[in-house]
Order: C-alpha cells, then structure tokens, then sequence
C-alpha cells in the first residue's frame, strides 16, 4: 500500500473463520488494544468480516499486519459452554428503563466526569453507592463474620506477577513511576513546567520505574498477608473496600467502563470444602441485595476477558471448570436496547494462591481461595436505569436514603 497516504482510512478484511456474535464482541471491545494508529474493528452482522478503521493511513501496512495477527488468535475461541443460572431475581417495579443516565448523571450535577475513565460523584449517586457497599459489607458480616479490613491501592509488580496478571491481562495493568532521582533530570522537569501553560512531561529516559502498579483487582492485596501462615479451623473470610484500576484505553465510558473505581470485595480461605461451602452460601446474599434495591439480576456461568493471545485457553480451562460466574444486571446500550452488564463476579481460585503464597489450610494441604467482587459504581448505573430518577419508582427501603 502506499505508505505517503494520510488521514483516515477503512481496510475491509476477511476474518480467519465466521466467528459466534460473543467472540465478535469481544473483538470489537479488545481491539483498542491492537495498535495506537487504530481506532477499533468491527465486526460485520455476518460475523464473517470486520473493518479496520485506521487513524493514519502512512500505518496502514503495519496496523493490516497486527489486525491480522490479533483476528486468527481471537478466532480460535470455543464457544457453545452451556450457560448455567445460578440465582436469579425479578425487579418489582414495572415502570420502563431509563435512558441516557451517565448524561443525565453530568446534568443534575451529580457526577463530573474527568475524562479518561475517572469520576467525582455526590449526591444520590454517592447515597446509592455507600449504600450498596454498606448493606453488602454488613451482609459479610452477618453471615460469614467476615474481618473487615484495607489495602492500598498500589501494588508491587512482583506481587502481580505471581498471581499470574501479566499473563493474562497486560493490556490492563498500569506501572507507577517518578522522575528519575537526578538532579539534573528533576531540574530540568522543573524548568520546563514553570511558565508552560500546560504540562511538560518528563521524557521516558527520564522515568523511572520502581516496580509498583496500581492495583487491578480487589482482592490481589490480601494474599501477600497471608504468606507462610496455616489458616485456622475450616477458613475464615474478610471483606474490605477496594479502590482497583484497569486501564480500559478508548473503552472508558462513563460508569459503565472506569479506570479506577471501586469494589466491595469478600475472600474466603481455607479447605476446598469450606470455600465451595461458603460460595454457595453467598450467592443467595448477593440475590438478596438485588432484592433490596429491587433490580433484575442474574448470576450465571462466565469468563474474563483475557488477552488475545492467551484467550482462547483461559476461557477454555474457566468455562469448563465453572469456576466464574457473573452477576449481571441489565442496562440500556447507545441505541436503547437492554444489555446484560456485569456488576460483579463469584470466582473459585482452587489452591492457585495458597500455592503460590505459601498458604495453608488446617487440613496441611495448600489453602483453596474464592473471592466475590462487587463493582459499586455499575451498581449505581444499574439502579438509576431500571427506576430513574422518579423517587417513588424506587424501594422503600432505599427510597429515603438516597433522596431525603
């Protein structure tokens, strides 16, 4: 191709084999993460095509050549798992789904949005959120007299790296650094920053990288203060508030997709059998805080989104194992129609992490771990779409909450 070309441009291209509409979607979603001269792929209706829509065409050549590799690994994905229902609740309230709610959100003030996936809130939106987190955390509590506690939001690199991230999830990971302890290289950051009327960044020789990242998933942070201990009795459970961060790319979209958000997050550890026990216990706890804020739900069979090159396997060894399961509470897309949207997940991680810390079970064998993670701002969007902003729409036992 002519390589002086400039602009935009559409590049049609066979896929490597029809694809299901699922393995599509996540073609389209992932593929921010291609190349920085691609706005995204779609995927035609047929599922048997997709466009490339390239942000400089002079990259044409190169970004044709990594669509093509990223297309054949996403292709190899199976698909046709059965899909299991685990619990389910029906919302009470008739009335229809309310659209446009991230816009509607910015209007009345009660959200400012940062760009790039970060968020301020108040208001009901904040009021829905803490008491999402509050009547889960109590619910912990209750039922499973679960420790509550904290953990930073950084994480050490090497930590992330034993618990298998950065080979299943790259893309998402996101390196802390600081200018280099140089005087010269500090100056000159200074310098440069001192009558700019916006910021000069360092250059990247002058970065330096200490090995911490922010903090991907809730519940990475707990396994390191468990490291050399034997657990117990059966196990025990701790649940905590969790601030984690995924770099999303151009995928950022208001409380649907953030970068940095939080989740409510419980870890049980202990004997297999006390984890399987407890998880099946807590999936009735999590139905019951659909019911309390009186929203259609649904907790079936799942997989993660993992990396196009790895996908196919890892989605394999999930679905067939059964060991996520989503909670997934229906919204409204762009055009209006509703969509599943998963505002947590049940995860059973076998002996993985007390393996890899050195954990273990009264029994003397590796402790076996699960953790239920619930995303607290999905959770808002999901309760402001299914009742709007009609108090009286809302249950009663919420209703003064949020709005008095």
């Amino acid at each position: 191709m002519n390589k002086m070309m400039t602009g935009t441009v559409d590049v049609t291209v066979d896929m490597p084999k029809k694809v299901a509409p699922e393995v599509a979607a996540d073609i389209v979603k992932e593929s921010v993460f291609v190349s920085p001269h691609l706005e995204r792929i779609s995927v035609a209706d047929d599922c048997a095509t997709a466009v490339l829509h390239i942000r400089d065409a002079e990259f044409t050549d190169e970004v044709v050549d990594k669509a093509a590799r990223y297309l054949a690994v996403m292709a190899k994905q199976r698909t046709g798992f059965d899909i299991k229902c685990y619990s389910e609740n029906i919302r009470r309230d008739d009335g229809p789904f309310q659209a446009g709610v991230n816009e509607e959100f910015i209007k009345r003030g009660w959200v400012y949005d940062y760009g790039k996936g970060q968020i301020a809130y108040n208001g009901p939106v904040l009021k829905v959120a803490r008491l999402v987190n509050e009547i889960a955390g109590k619910l912990y509590e209750e039922n499973f007299d679960a420790v509550d506690g904290q953990f930073p939001g950084f994480i050490d690199a090497d930590i992330l790296h034993k618990c298998g991230y950065f080979d299943s999830h790259p893309n998402q990971a996101t390196f802390v650094g600081n200018v280099l302890e140089d005087f010269d290289a500090l100056e000159e950051f200074r310098v440069a920053n001192s009558c700019a009327e916006g910021a000069i960044l360092p250059p990247s020789e002058h970065i330096h990288h200490d090995g911490m990242c922010l903090n991907p998933a809730a519940c990475f942070p707990a396994y390191p203060t468990l490291e050399g201990k034997t657990i117990g009795q059966d196990g025990f459970a701790l649940s905590w508030l969790g601030r984690v961060f995924r770099y999303e790319s151009r995928n950022a979209s208001g409380l649907d997709r953030l970068y940095e958000f939080n989740v409510r997050e419980i870890v049980f550890v202990g004997t297999d059998a006390f984890v399987a026990r407890k998880r099946q216990q807590a999936i009735p706890l999590v139905t019951g805080l659909a019911e309390t804020f009186d929203l259609d739900m649904k907790i079936e069979t799942a997989t993660d989104p993992f990396f196009a090159t790895v996908s196919a396997s890892k989605k394999f060894f999930q679905a067939a194992q059964e060991v996520k399961n989503e909670i997934l509470i229906p919204v409204l897309d762009k055009a209006g129609n509703k969509k599943p949207m998963a505002c947590g997940s049940v995860n059973m991680h076998g002996r993985f992490f007390g393996e890899k810390f050195n954990i273990t079970a009264a029994d003397g064998e590796p402790a076996s771990t699960g953790c239920i993670g619930l995303g607290i701002e999905r959770w808002v969007l999901a309760a402001f779409t299914q009742h709007g902003f009609d108090p009286m729409r809302w249950p009663e036992a919420v209703r003064d909450r949020v709005f008095g």
